[in-house]
C-alpha cells in the first residue's frame, strides 16, 4: 500500500514536468512514464509500461557504464550522467539524466525515479569545440598539437613493446607558385586535395595531419610498412587536382621519413631527422614527387663529396664555403642601412627584424624573418643595404660571402636554386601579407599580424599559443600602417573578445587561446586570408 502511495505521489510530480520522467520498480520494470517521455522517445505509455529502460539503450556506451550506474542506485545513492539513448524510430540523442531511489517506510528501495532532458545540441557544440581545438580548420585533418600527442603516445608504446614506428613529413612542391598564379582558392584546393588523398594510403590506426602551411605529416605505427605507404602516397598525391575556378593543375610532393628507434626515440629528434630527409628530397632534380629516408648516422659521417651534394643547404654552406656560424643575442646588429653589401646570411635559429629609416629618421619595421629565411639581399640593387637587420631573439646565423656563393652555385646548382627559391618565397610572402593586411581595419590588421606570426612559429616547430613579442606596439603599427594608439586599442578589443590574453606585467607576452578562433576573426574582415 505504501509503495502504491509512493508511486502515485512521484507520478503526480512528474506528470506536468518538462523533463522526461520514468518510474520503475526495484528491478527496473517501468511502471510510469510522463508525457514529456513520450514526446522525447517516441514510445507512448502503453508501449513502455511493463518493459525496462533498456528499450532506450543505444549500444554505444560500454557495459561498465551501466554496471556503475546500477551499483550506485542499489547502494541508495543518486546517479547523474549523460546517456546516449535511442528513440523508437532509431535516431540517437544525448540525455542528461538524474536517477534517484525512493524508499519505503522500512528504508528499503521501493522505486527508482528518473528525470532527463535532451542535451544533444549542447553535446554537439562541445564536440565541435573539441574537434576545432585538435583539427585543422581548412582540411579537417588532425593539427600539429594532436599529431604530436599521438606521436608521443606511439613512441612510448613502441619503447615498451620493442616495436618500430615511422614519421613522414610531406611538403607540396611549387605551392607558392600555385597561390601566386591562381590565387588562394587554388592553393586551398591543393591542400584539401592532399588531405583527402593521404588517409586512403594509410591503415586505420595511422594518422595523417596538417602541421601548418603546406606541410603535412604521417604517423605509421608499423615502420615495416613504410615502403608500401610512401609509394602509395607518391602515386596518389602526384595526380593533378581540380578546383572550381579553373581546370586541373599539376601537383607533386617531397617527403622525408624517419623511423624509431634507429633514427631517434624522442619526438623532436625524429621530426628533425624526417625534416632533413625531406629537404634532401626537395634538392633532388626535377618537379616529380619523391621521398627520402633519414640517413643513418654512420653513412652521413662517411659521405663523399659527391654524396654531400644531396645534403642540406646548411651543410653545403659550411663544408663547401666555410660559412661562419654566428651566435645571436636580442639586439645584435647583423648589418645597418647604408653599409656596403658583401655577405648574405641564413637564419638557422631564432627571429630577426628588418628596419628601414623613415623621412623623419624613425625606424619602421619592414619584415620579421624566421628560421630558414635569408637576410642581406636588400643590398643587391645598388651595392648597399637599404635597411637594417637586428636579432629579435636568441639565435644563430650562417654568414657567407655573396661572390663565393655565386661561384659555388656553378658547382652545386641545387644550392643556388634552393637559395633563390627561399628568397622568392620570402618576397612573395611579404607582398601577399602586406596587400592583405592593409585592406583590413585596425583590429583586423593586428589580428592578421599575430596570425602570421603564430603560423610561422608553428611551421618552425615552435609553440604558437604563447608569443613573446620581440617588437614594440609602435613598430607593429609602423609595419601594418597604424598609429600606436590604434594598435593599443586594437589589442584591447582582441583581449575583450577573448582572442588574446596578456600574461605578463609588461603586456608583451601574448597568449592565443585558440588560433583557429583568431583566424576566423580575420576571415570576418577578409575572405580568403590564411
Amino acid at each position: 500500500m505504501a509503495a502504491d502511495l509512493a508511486l502515485e505521489r512521484a507520478s503526480w510530480l512528474l506528470e506536468s514536468s518538462g523533463d522526461a520522467g520514468i518510474i520503475t520498480d526495484p528491478v527496473g520494470t517501468i511502471q510510469y512514464v510522463n508525457p514529456a517521455f513520450e514526446a522525447l522517445t517516441g514510445y507512448d505509455r502503453q508501449q513502455a509500461l511493463g518493459r525496462t529502460p533498456a528499450i532506450l539503450k543505444s549500444g554505444r556506451q560500454p557495459d561498465e557504464f551501466y554496471r556503475l550506474m546500477w551499483a550506485t542506485l542499489h547502494a541508495g545513492r543518486e546517479f547523474r550522467g549523460v546517456l546516449l539513448n535511442r528513440r523508437r524510430d532509431g535516431s540517437l540523442f544525448h540525455e542528461e539524466k538524474t536517477i534517484r531511489p525512493l524508499f519505503d517506510e522500512q528504508g528499503g528501495i521501493s522505486h527508482f525515479m528518473s528525470c532527463g532532458r535532451d542535451v544533444s545540441q549542447r553535446v554537439a557544440a562541445q564536440e565541435k569545440l573539441r574537434h576545432e581545438a585538435t583539427h585543422d580548420w581548412l582540411t579537417g585533418l588532425p593539427n600539429r598539437s594532436l599529431f604530436l600527442d599521438r606521436l608521443q603516445q606511439a613512441l612510448s608504446h613502441a619503447q615498451r613493446s620493442a616495436e618500430r614506428v615511422a614519421v613522414a613529413l610531406i611538403d607540396l612542391n611549387g605551392f607558392k607558385a600555385i597561390n601566386d598564379e591562381h590565387g588562394h582558392r587554388a592553393g586551398d584546393a591543393a591542400l584539401r586535395a592532399i588531405a583527402q588523398r593521404l588517409p586512403g594510403c594509410l591503415r586505420q590506426s595511422d594518422t595523417a595531419a596538417r602541421l601548418g602551411g603546406d606541410e603535412f605529416a604521417l604517423l605509421l605505427h608499423d615502420a615495416n610498412d613504410v615502403e608500401r605507404v610512401m609509394e602509395a602516397v607518391l602515386q596518389s598525391c602526384s595526380a593533378p587536382f581540380s578546383w572550381a575556378q579553373g581546370g586541373p593543375l599539376p601537383l607533386s610532393i617531397s617527403a622525408g621519413v624517419a623511423c624509431s628507434p634507429e633514427d631517434g626515440e624522442a619526438v623532436l629528434t625524429l621530426l628533425h631527422r624526417a625534416d632533413e630527409a625531406m629537404y634532401r628530397a626537395k634538392l633532388s632534380d626535377g618537379p616529380r614527387s619523391r621521398w627520402r629516408r633519414a640517413q643513418p648516422q654512420t653513412q652521413a659521417a662517411a659521405a663523399t663529396p659527391q654524396d654531400r651534394e644531396q645534403d642540406s643547404v646548411e651543410a653545403l654552406l659550411e663544408r663547401e664555403l666555410r660559412a661562419v656560424r654566428r651566435k645571436l643575442r636580442p639586439g645584435d646588429v647583423i648589418y645597418r642601412a647604408g653599409e656596403k653589401f658583401r655577405e648574405v646570411h641564413l637564419l638557422r635559429v631564432g627571429l630577426c627584424k628588418q628596419f628601414s629609416l623613415s623621412a623623419e629618421g624613425h625606424e619602421d619595421l619592414v619584415a620579421m624573418l624566421f628560421k630558414g629565411d635569408w637576410l642581406g639581399f636588400d643590398g643587391m640593387a645598388d651595392g648597399r643595404h637599404s635597411c637594417s637587420a637586428v636579432a629579435a631573439d636568441v639565435g644563430e646565423l650562417l654568414t657567407v660571402c655573396y661572390e663565393a656563393l655565386l661561384r659555388a652555385g656553378a658547382r652545386h646548382p641545387a644550392l643556388l636554386r634552393a637559395m633563390h627559391a627561399a628568397f622568392a618565397r620570402q618576397n612573395a610572402r611579404e607582398r601577399e601579407a602586406m596587400s592583405t593586411i592593409h585592406a583590413l581595419p585596425a583590429a583586423g590588421r593586428v589580428a592578421a599580424f599575430l596570425c602570421r606570426w603564430a603560423d610561422k612559429l608553428e611551421h618552425c616547430g615552435m609553440r604558437n599559443d604563447q608569443i613573446l613579442l620581440p617588437t614594440s606596439r609602435a613598430e607593429i603599427g609602423g609595419h601594418v600602417g597604424l598609429r600606436l594608439e590604434s594598435v593599443s586599442r586594437a589589442m584591447t578589443n582582441l583581449e575583450r573578445e577573448q582572442l588574446i590574453r596578456f600574461n605578463s606585467p609588461s603586456r608583451r607576452n601574448i597568449e592565443i587561446p585558440s588560433l583557429n578562433a583568431l583566424r576566423r576573426y580575420v576571415h570576418s574582415f577578409a575572405d580568403g586570408y590564411r
